[in-house]
């Protein structure tokens, strides 16, 4: 029933009510298409045939997870006439794009039509690839260009663009073209670069959701995930062993195998194929040679989804020769990187630093490399796929040992300007940036401390992160890469003698007193032998803390004591010299001396407010806390103890933390509130278990510590401690931290007053665990107008969570 020139043909109502059937039972996306192609124009009774949609593979399969991204993408469909998925290969642009397709097929009268572009070489003939897809046929000498126009006015139909990378600059100047303003044609591309085209939307496409390995717990059922990644892994699996499901034993595996793919789709469906010979155990250890793995896996697909290789192939073919060469040195990070880094470590030879800027937002554009964060802080990354192959790239042209050395002396100089600039206001910026960039030093020290004379590059790089190791909350990681150091090289230097002062503050600082001990006096031997006045100064200085916390409080005051006076004398003012006078605080509270402990927590504070110090001040704020807990005086004891419990909190300082939760349990037992006491008690013992021996291993300390939780046992009974107790355990970081500095002494009603009275009554639901829905159910609201209260509760209580809004009622007898 051939209609005009264009191709239309008159089908039954009845014949689209069987495609809507169709689409309901779940029909692959594809199949549904090339149904959808023939089916009625509901208006007019008619619609364009389109040329054979070819299964792609996609018809083949059920389509997983998703759902938040097909409903955006669905929205912008709605708000703008060209939208681009992009992304990487195997990421799923093209099976995105057709189950966004399906689930606004209403919308499109005129029909939804698939245009594959992937085996399309020639730029001059894409209009008519177009038209044939369409369903046009015109064999006059008039342009494509021409017929379509003509073809698309009056009608309203969504046409997807499949893989339109190769073809970019052809692509937006023929869709360019065909969005005239006189049609209501609507294009759904798919690519790995954007079109570049004013007006288009451009959508991110990313893999698929994965657990998160470090916070996977065991339940009663097993170990429960629901992410995507996961949930496509056993479908696909299914397709080849049809009993086939993940159970306790299979699915920590699958996860650390689906994380290993990236949550790529194309990668874990080619994997998952792999389960008709192997076991997932078997799969995840050779994922290194993913490459080789990952092939065959497809046979029904187009050829570049037939391997994991040929995927990544066909995007290193669509780059140019420099940036083939920036991809290979950018495969170095181990992590995320920003600009100045890959200007730093890629820029040589004919690649300037000017290059590496442009090149870089190429291979933006090109979804080779990913961009993340916003404002001053972005960074870039490449999925472990993409990074292995450049990785492979550069090792086969022979420049390896080359970018890996230029690699290290960035990260090497970061380390150390870090080391030079933690004295002063920016401590919290560098914060952010050292912590952005731990994967990177762990492989720069792992080359480092495998790779034959490289060694002592390593011992200056172990040593230049003391503060990261200490301030930062990396007290473990720190013992390990300075022990790997000091095994590796044995050669007196300076450098070394610093790594044993490091390495034993650290040991110190969890509690291991006799390995600290050890370090010290390694380090002080190799110093006199160098004489390295500093490094001896600085083993005598985190000796006499040792000293304290073994009970020695007359050899730690002496050692603290030449350690302060060396300091002075060679005019050291740093961060460690600050915490040099607060170790001596310390000592001086301990042995009664609590006037000249005042004092030099009085020196700490106008040195720290002089240069903008927040860390090493935080201590003597503690040491403070400590001081006047001892003469009795609670209330400005809390005061300080909560003053560096912020800071602490700030910098992830986990020994800080502990350190101030446990005084203000103290504090809490002494100001008769044994139930609060009894919950610091419990984040304290959470809080303590992640850094070492509770209080620094001192037996003094431990003693009080015993004597205060019995008093608080006595004054609630051993069952409502430890339920306190528990609940102070089971409490996130933050919520702790947050718990652990409410003031106690604040007002009941004074945060409450700030709220109006519907206000307080949406804080107290909150409080009692309602959700929105519950609490517009209660109040005979709308849950929108929920939503606004709960904001503006959130503002006004100085909170950022419903938690911590809890916490704050649980903290007080609110009114």
């Amino acid at each position: 029933m051939t209609g005009s020139a264009f191709g239309r043909v008159s089908v039954s109502a009845a014949r689209a009510q069987v495609v809507r059937k169709k689409v309901a039972s779940g029909l692959g996306c594809a199949t549904t298409l090339t149904l959808l192609c023939a089916a009625t124009r509901r208006e007019r009774g008619h619609v364009g045939v389109c040329a054979q949609v070819k299964a792609l593979g996609d018809g083949l399969t059920s389509f997983v997870g998703r759902r938040r991204e097909l409903a955006e993408v669905a929205r912008v469909l709605g708000e703008s006439r060209l939208v681009t998925l992009t992304g990487v290969g195997g990421v799923g642009k093209t099976r995105l794009a057709l189950r966004a397709a399906e689930c606004v097929r209403d919308e499109f009268p005129d029909g939804v039509w698939l245009v594959e572009l992937a085996k399309v070489t020639e730029p001059a003939l894409l209009p008519n690839v177009v038209a044939e897809s369409l369903g046009v046929r015109d064999q006059t000498t008039r342009s494509r260009e021409a017929v379509l126009l003509e073809y698309l006015e009056g009608r309203r139909l969504l046409l997807i663009m499949d893989n339109c990378e190769h073809l970019l600059s052809s692509c937006a100047t023929l869709i360019a073209k065909l969005c005239r303003a006189d049609n209501q044609l609507v294009v759904l591309a798919t690519s790995r670069e954007a079109l570049g085209i004013l007006g288009e939307r451009t959508w991110p496409v990313p893999p698929l959701s994965m657990p998160d390995l470090a916070n996977v717990a065991p339940s009663r059922g097993g170990y429960v995930y629901g992410h995507e990644a996961l949930d496509l892994f056993e479908e696909r699996a299914r397709t080849v062993l049809p009993d086939f499901s993940l159970d306790t034993t299979t699915k920590p595996t699958a996860s650390q195998l689906c994380r290993g793919l990236d949550g790529l789709p194309l990668a874990i469906e080619l994997a998952a194929v792999r389960l008709r010979s192997m076991s997932i155990e078997q799969i995840h250890e050779r994922l290194r040679d993913r490459y080789r793995l990952l092939s065959s896996g497809n046979r029904g697909g187009p050829a570049r989804h037939q391997t994991l290789r040929a995927a990544v192939d066909w995007s290193y073919d669509l780059c140019t020769e420099q940036e083939r060469a920036l991809w290979a040195r950018l495969a170095i990070f181990a992590g995320g990187f920003d600009l100045e880094a890959a200007e730093s470590v890629c820029a040589c030879d004919t690649m300037t630093a000017d290059d590496v800027v442009e090149l870089l937002t190429s291979l933006v554009d090109k979804s080779i490399v990913l961009r993340e964060g916003t404002g001053a802080k972005v960074r870039y990354r490449m999925l472990e796929t993409i990074r292995a192959y450049g990785r492979e790239k550069l090792g086969a042209a022979g420049h390896e040992l080359v970018f890996l050395r230029r690699y290290r002396d960035h990260y090497l100089r970061l380390a150390e300007t870090f080391d030079d600039s933690w004295f002063g206001a920016d401590q919290f910026r560098w914060w952010d940036r050292i912590q952005a960039e731990q994967a990177n030093l762990w492989a720069a020290l792992d080359f480092c401390l495998t790779t034959p004379g490289e060694e002592a590059s390593g011992m200056h790089l172990v040593g230049a992160l003391c503060f990261y190791w200490n301030a930062c909350g990396h007290l473990q990681d720190g013992r390990y890469w300075i022990g790997r150091a000091l095994r590796a090289v044995e050669t007196p230097s300076s450098a070394r003698a610093k790594a044993l002062w490091v390495n034993g503050y650290i040991a110190m600082t969890q509690g291991d007193n006799t390995a600290a001990m050890r370090s010290f006096d390694d380090c002080v031997a190799l110093a006199e032998a160098l004489g390295d006045e500093q490094a001896r100064a600085f083993a005598y200085q985190f000796r006499g803390s040792s000293e304290q916390f073994t009970g020695n409080l007359e050899r730690a005051e002496s050692l603290l004591l030449e350690a302060v006076e060396a300091h002075r004398r060679a005019g050291r003012v740093n961060s460690l010299t600050v915490l040099g006078v607060a170790q001596l605080a310390f000592v001086s509270c301990l042995i009664d001396e609590t006037e000249r402990a005042i004092e030099l927590c009085e020196e700490c504070r106008l040195i720290s407010e002089a240069h903008g110090e927040r860390w090493a001040y935080s201590w003597a704020m503690w040491v403070s806390g400590l001081t006047r807990w001892t003469r009795g005086e609670y209330a400005e004891a809390a005061s300080a103890l909560k003053a560096s419990l912020e800071v602490k909190d700030a910098l992830n300082d986990r020994l800080g933390m502990s350190a101030c939760v446990e005084l203000l349990a103290w504090v809490a037992v002494e100001d008769g509130s044994a139930e609060r006491a009894s919950r610091l008690f419990g984040i304290s013992r959470a809080s303590w278990a992640t850094v070492g021996d509770p209080l620094f291993g001192s037996q003094a300390l431990v003693e009080t510590h015993d004597r205060y939780e019995e008093r608080a046992r006595k004054a609630l009974g051993d069952r409502a401690f430890e339920e306190g107790a528990r609940r102070g355990e089971q409490l996130d970081t933050a919520d702790a931290m947050l718990f652990a500095r409410a003031n106690q002494d604040e007002p009941a009603g004074s945060r409450l007053a700030q709220l109006t009275r519907r206000e307080r009554e949406v804080a107290r639901l909150v409080a009692a665990g309602l959700t929105n829905k519950e609490i517009a159910t209660r109040l005979v609201i709308s849950q929108r107008t929920v939503e606004g209260h709960v904001e503006n509760v959130l503002g006004k209580m100085g909170v950022k969570s419903r938690t911590q809004v809890a916490i704050w009622f649980t903290a007080r007898a609110a009114e």
